[in-house]
């Protein structure tokens, strides 16, 4: 009896270990917890020698992104901004039981170039991204087509019950070249990154912002440093970030961070959209809005490494469509590398079978690695085959110490030897980011679901103690970093000695 409960006891301890060996992403949970933002009207009024009231432009600009009722497919073929894709699924595609496509703009600017001397007839143009989106109702998914930089005259007559839109006439379609952007990012990520994904142990995910302990920071990049760590890969909150009331608040802290990290020699990978998994159409304009929000203040500081769209979007294609989800990637890393042209463009995927999705759009390559180290350098050089020369780094690895049968020391023993046995393999890769410095004395139930012993495993994948000693998988990080730097300096040798003997 007591040997078959002992093996008993084994097994459900197996069981147990396996079920918690892989995290629960962060975001597995969120549809049930967040609900849709709503409709915004993004529109800049450039200026002009024109002087409308701004009311009047208040009006014409809520006219220029309203829905049409569009029933047919000539009619959809218009304009169908601020509309939600289901609902232009459901109106129009299902109905005809084709495909269809689906006009969609976002970066709009209008000018006025005529206005009439009585003020009742006035001409606008209008600069703005144009996307063609195409629906196939029987998949009840889209592809994105094509986006192009597009721009048309729109002439408003001003009548009894108000401004009224009866001209719309394209002037010029430029289809932007993205080709040149290949080779431009290969020396910024040269296999030397040794990083880290990072919340402070006191203000983990959505509290990071909100509290930013300063001093805390400050220390953990002095940790962080005795580590041989040169990247960290953080996570802009976009609740904090997109909300009115703290969104200035929250800017200031991000300089402050990076000013932080300039100072130490740190590179960030800034990850956006974090905590937020909703495509919906209407929102498209007020996403590349977000974007330029925050780039427009960081884009170009020193400690920038990147930009990383969103975390683990693969997980959201269950809810929403792959291609509804990768049509809108595209579109926001397009709208950046338009914009932006110097920053590198990314997003982490979950696993690495999703890794060359989107290749050709991305600047770098970015996936996690959860799965059995046996055959993690397999897919590695896999995927790097696939990548079209690109940099391909795992911006997310690592291990809990918290598993069956709970002695902290076997814990730790086991994480150290998945890190040891993970890193041995990664050398091929441009970077690695390991999940993460600390443990956390709070994980909420919005980024991990409800069950105690996810949250209870998401608390404890730490490469530093309470005490702020170094568990075994830290020092196998720091010997990894060393020999990063080692390579490093030799290259810089190397470099330097060929350029010596060119010279002469």
């Amino acid at each position: 009896m007591t040997v078959s409960a002992l093996l008993a006891g084994v097994a459900f301890a197996g069981l147990i270990s396996a079920a918690i060996e892989t995290p629960q992403s962060a975001e597995a949970y969120l549809h049930a917890h967040l609900s849709a933002a709503g409709e915004n009207l993004d529109i800049n009024w450039n200026p002009t020698t024109f002087d409308l009231p701004e009311q009047d432009r208040s009006k014409i600009a809520r006219i220029v992104t309203a829905a049409e009722n569009s029933h047919s497919k000539d009619d959809l073929q218009k304009v169908l901004t601020g509309q939600a894709l289901t609902v232009a699924l459901n109106n129009v595609c299902f109905v005809e039981d084709t495909n269809c496509i689906l006009p969609v703009r976002v970066n709009r600017n209008l000018s006025i170039v005529d206005m009439h001397t009585d003020f009742r007839v006035i001409n606008v143009q209008e600069k703005s991204l144009r996307i063609d989106l195409g629906a196939n109702p029987k998949e009840a998914d889209v592809e994105l087509i094509g986006l192009a930089e597009e721009t048309r005259i729109l002439r408003f007559y001003q009548t009894q019950s108000g401004w009224t839109k009866n001209l719309s006439e394209i002037i010029e379609t430029k289809v932007p070249s993205f080709s040149e952007r290949k080779d431009n990012f290969a020396q910024n990520f040269g296999k030397d990154l040794t990083g880290l994904n990072y919340y402070p142990a006191s203000a983990s995910w959505a509290d990071f912002w909100k509290e930013f302990p300063v001093s805390d920071i400050e220390a953990d990049l002095e940790k962080a440093q005795a580590l041989n760590i040169n990247s960290l890969r953080i996570f802009l909150t976009h609740d904090y970030f997109d909300n009115i009331d703290t969104r200035e608040e929250g800017l200031t802290k991000l300089k402050t961070f990076l000013d932080l990290c300039e100072s130490k020699g740190i590179k960030v990978l800034v990850t956006l959209f974090y905590l937020r998994p909703n495509y919906t159409l209407s929102n498209w304009a007020a996403d590349t809005n977000h974007v330029d929000v925050i780039l427009s203040h960081i884009s170009s500081h020193e400690a920038i490494l990147g930009v990383d769209l969103k975390n683990q979007p693969d997980l959201d294609f269950e809810n929403w469509g792959h291609g509804t989800v990768e049509a809108w990637l595209t579109v926001m890393a397009r709208h950046i590398q338009i914009k932006y042209p110097n920053l590198a463009v990314t997003t982490g995927w979950s696993r690495a079978e999703n890794a060359v999705r989107l290749k050709d759009v991305f600047d770098v390559i970015t996936y996690h690695e959860y799965e059995n180290p046996k055959n993690f350098e397999g897919r590695l050089v896999s995927i790097i085959a696939a990548s079209n020369g690109k940099p391909v780094m795992i911006t997310e690895l690592g291990s809990t110490v918290w598993h069956p049968p709970f002695v902290r020391r076997l814990g730790e023993a086991a994480q150290a030897k998945r890190l040891a046995n993970q890193l041995e393999q990664a050398g091929p890769a441009s970077g690695v980011f390991v999940w993460t410095l600390h443990d956390f004395d709070h994980v909420g139930k919005e980024v991990v679901g409800p069950l105690p012993w996810r949250q209870a495993q998401q608390k404890h994948f730490g490469l530093l103690r309470e005490d702020d000693s170094f568990r075994p998988a830290a020092e196998i990080l720091k010997a990894f970093g060393e020999r990063s730097a080692n390579e490093r300096a030799k290259a810089t040798i190397n470099n330097f000695q060929s350029t010596q003997t060119s010279t002469f």
